[in-house]
Order: C-alpha cells, then sequence, then structure tokens
C-alpha cells in the first residue's frame, strides 16, 4: 500500500496516511487539503519522470544534439524533481528548516524530500531528493535502456519499460489531476489555445504544474470529442470492451449534469440541448463550465477503460445539490470500473451521497435487488476500499466510523448545527416576548 508523509507544508503541520482506492478529504478552505492532493499528485507521476527522461535520452543519444544522453539517469530524475516540487508546492523561501515529505510505493521504493539550509548564498533552501537504494539501482539498471532510430523509439521498447515502470512502483495508474478554478479556463475556451501555444517554454513553467498538466490534457483532447460523446463511444468504446450498459449509465449522468451534451465542432466548444439548439461554452452557465471537463474526463478514460488516478478538487463547485449527487455518483461508477478517485470537497451532499453509496453496499443480500432499484448497484462503494479524512489544525482527521461503516455524520454538516443553533435562539427570542 501507497504511505505519504508531510511535515510543515504550507497549511498542513503533520500528516500520515495510506492511500486508498477512492479517499475523499473534506475541510475548511486553507486548510490544506488541496496540498495533500498535489502531494499525491508530485509522487504518482514520478513514474511518468522516469519514463520521459528515458525516451528524451535515447532521442539525444541518436541524435547527438547534446550531452543529456551521457548524464546518469539518477540526478536527471532528481534535477526533474526538484524543479517539479518548485512548481507544485512554490519557492522554498517561505517554507520551514524542517520541512519534509516522504512516499512511500512499496516496502523497497520510496522518495524523502528534504530542506538544506544554505549558508554561503542568500538563496532558498536548497531541495534535498533522496532516493530509496532500491529506486536508484532501478534506475542504474534502466539507464539508457531505450535506443532510438530514424523514426523515434521502438512501441516494443517505450510498452516494455512503462510496464517495468508500473509494475516497479507499484502503480497501474494513469494520473489526471482536475484543479479547482475551473470554470476561467473554460470560459477562455475560444483563446486558450492560441495563447497557451504562443506562450515561451519559460513562461510556461510559471504556471502551477497541475493547471498546466490540465491545460495540456484538454487542449489535446478536445479534438476527440467532435463528435461529442457519442463518437468517444463510438470510437472507444468497442476497443475498450467496457460493458455498454455502464457506458449509457455514465451518458445518462452526464446528460443530468451538463442539461446536454459537450462537442468540438468547427473549433468551437458547445452544448448541445434539445431541438438541435445549442449554447457556445463561454456564454453556458457557471455550473456547466465548472463541470464540464470533469464530465468528459471522466467518461473518457472511462470508454478507454485504461486504469486511471483521478484526483478532483470540488467536484460540486457551481453546481445545484441535485447535480453534486449525479456527479458524485458518476465519479463512484467510474471509480467500480478499474479506476481510483480522491476528491477534495467542502459539500454536505457529496459527502452525504457518499454516505449512501457505502451503506447501499451493506445491503443484506436478499435485500440487493430492491436496494439496487433505489440506488443503482454500480455506484455502489465498498467500504473496505475507501477512505475519509477531516483536514483541520495542520493535519488530518479520520472521518470514518468503524462500527457502522459510514462517514460520521457530524462531519458531512458540521455547520449546519451552528445555523440551526442561531435560528433556534432567535425563534426562542420571539416565544419569550
Amino acid at each position: 500500500m501507497h504511505r505519504l508523509i508531510i511535515h510543515k507544508l504550507g497549511p498542513i503541520e503533520h500528516c500520515e496516511l495510506t492511500c486508498s482506492q477512492f479517499m475523499t478529504f473534506t475541510g475548511f478552505q486553507a486548510s490544506g487539503k488541496s496540498t495533500i492532493a498535489k502531494a499525491i499528485f508530485y509522487f504518482r507521476t514520478v513514474k511518468d519522470d522516469i519514463y520521459s527522461i528515458a525516451e528524451e535520452k535515447a532521442l539525444s543519444a541518436y541524435s547527438l544534439s547534446n550531452n543529456y544522453s551521457n548524464t546518469k539517469f539518477k540526478k536527471l530524475l532528481i534535477d526533474n524533481l526538484r524543479e517539479k516540487f518548485l512548481r507544485v508546492f512554490g519557492s522554498s523561501w517561505g517554507m520551514d528548516n524542517d520541512m519534509y515529505l516522504e512516499y512511500h510505493y512499496t516496502e523497497q521504493c520510496s522518495i524523502r524530500i528534504t530542506l538544506k539550509e544554505e549558508t554561503l548564498y542568500p538563496t532558498p533552501n536548497y531541495i534535498w531528493i533522496a532516493l530509496s537504494s532500491d529506486l536508484s539501482a532501478f534506475l542504474e539498471k534502466n539507464d539508457n535502456i531505450l535506443s532510438a532510430n530514424a523514426l523515434g523509439v521502438p512501441d516494443l521498447q517505450k510498452q516494455k519499460l512503462q510496464l517495468d515502470i508500473r509494475a516497479f512502483f507499484d502503480d497501474p495508474y494513469d494520473i489526471v489531476y482536475i484543479p479547482a478554478g475551473r470554470s476561467m479556463l473554460t470560459l477562455l475556451s475560444q483563446q486558450l489555445s492560441y495563447i497557451y501555444t504562443t506562450m515561451k517554454d519559460s513562461q510556461k513553467r510559471t504556471i502551477d504544474y497541475c493547471t498546466q498538466d490540465y491545460i495540456e490534457r484538454i487542449l489535446s483532447l478536445k479534438t476527440e470529442f467532435s463528435n461529442g460523446l457519442a463518437g468517444v463511444m463510438a470510437y472507444h468504446g468497442s476497443k475498450g470492451g467496457l460493458p455498454k450498459f455502464k457506458i449509457n449509465c455514465a451518458l445518462e449522468l452526464v446528460y443530468k449534469v451538463l442539461r446536454g451534451t459537450y462537442s468540438f465542432d468547427n473549433g468551437e466548444e458547445k452544448i448541445n440541448l434539445s431541438d438541435n439548439r445549442y449554447v457556445k461554452i463561454n456564454f453556458a452557465s457557471s455550473g456547466q463550465q465548472e463541470s464540464v471537463w470533469i464530465l468528459n474526463l471522466l467518461f473518457y478514460y472511462l470508454v478507454k477503460n485504461n486504469p486511471v488516478l483521478f484526483i478532483i478538487e470540488e467536484p460540486e463547485s457551481h453546481l445545484f445539490p441535485e447535480s453534486q449527487k449525479f456527479i458524485t455518483e458518476l465519479i463512484a461508477l467510474v471509480n467500480n470500473s478499474n479506476h481510483s478517485i480522491i476528491v477534495t470537497t467542502h459539500s454536505p451532499y457529496v459527502l452525504g451521497t457518499l454516505n449512501n453509496l457505502l451503506y447501499a453496499d451493506q445491503t443484506p443480500p436478499d435485500l440487493q435487488k430492491q436496494a439496487s432499484e433505489i440506488i443503482s448497484n454500480l455506484f455502489w462503494i465498498n467500504y473496505d476500499s475507501f477512505n475519509a479524512w477531516f483536514v483541520k489544525n495542520g493535519g488530518i482527521e479520520p472521518c470514518l466510523d468503524s462500527e457502522i461503516h459510514l462517514i460520521q455524520n457530524e462531519k458531512i454538516d458540521e455547520i449546519s448545527k451552528v445555523i440551526n443553533r442561531d435560528f433556534d435562539k432567535l425563534f426562542d427570542l420571539r416565544i419569550d416576548e
């Protein structure tokens, strides 16, 4: 099981957690939910960094363009991780000297990040990356493992290395990060491609790494939706092998949330409504703009049927409570289809829906048919694969009740007690007159 330790990074004073298939984090704003999510993203994408470096070394060796191929794999990875750390978490100027991060992929494979104080020059604390001995040996073994030709690196070589990396890290998932604040990127959809493609690499590196990953992903996938979700289903559905009833269920949930279907037609993003009407995405509602690419990405990778870890910040943003329920059910459907989920949320409706799905999974066998008519068993969440955390005061508290196997009710809607208490006091004032 993967394990994360964060010490004195951002709002987090100290937390340790074991990763499960489905994790949700709730808590006040600025409590550290995104810090935890980004830390998981940072470490879980290391396997992609290794693959990219290996391919670049092979291409560099073939073209004889620079000395990149002669540089040791370990040094290249550490340099990459140091730069990525700054782009994910920001400058180390304001960080505590005793900050550290640890991620354990297996008993033998881990990475530790600390700060070393710079005493000679007025520069930020130096980011120190320590790799476990087994990871260092793996890099040494695979240094210059790929070889390129005029057509690039052969596919068989690439596929084998990817499989070896995933096996070593005990992580079969691609990583898809969906940040908060999506509506602004959607609002600028017409201009985004031009703005981004005209930026210099140095300018792109000033963008938060998670946001850049999200931007590049949606820009690369837009054309996949030229015929809408139906086109995605027609092209990838037969290849992915996912049962059609699951795809149809996902389509129905997408339509319920979006009140239409998305397409990218003649360079324009649209929400297609009934009766051949549509609205351009930059004129759509804020709820549609916030949710459209969550829905698109969930549906796209669901249909492709390759395992993905989705890290989704605030899926409830700008959505009516009923739509929050539907998008949570879609997330659960994806989770139950060979994928993994991390969700950060403030919403009692999201947490309440998750609780219902946990409770439904505990239905006695003789009642499951009736229960599935209330909530489809495609959405039910297994307690043993789920975890929920409340982030507060620089740490995390488990939210699950181990006896009833549900999220603790007081964590779902803690503020309602305060609101109701204030109302009762105001009401009592009138009664006492």
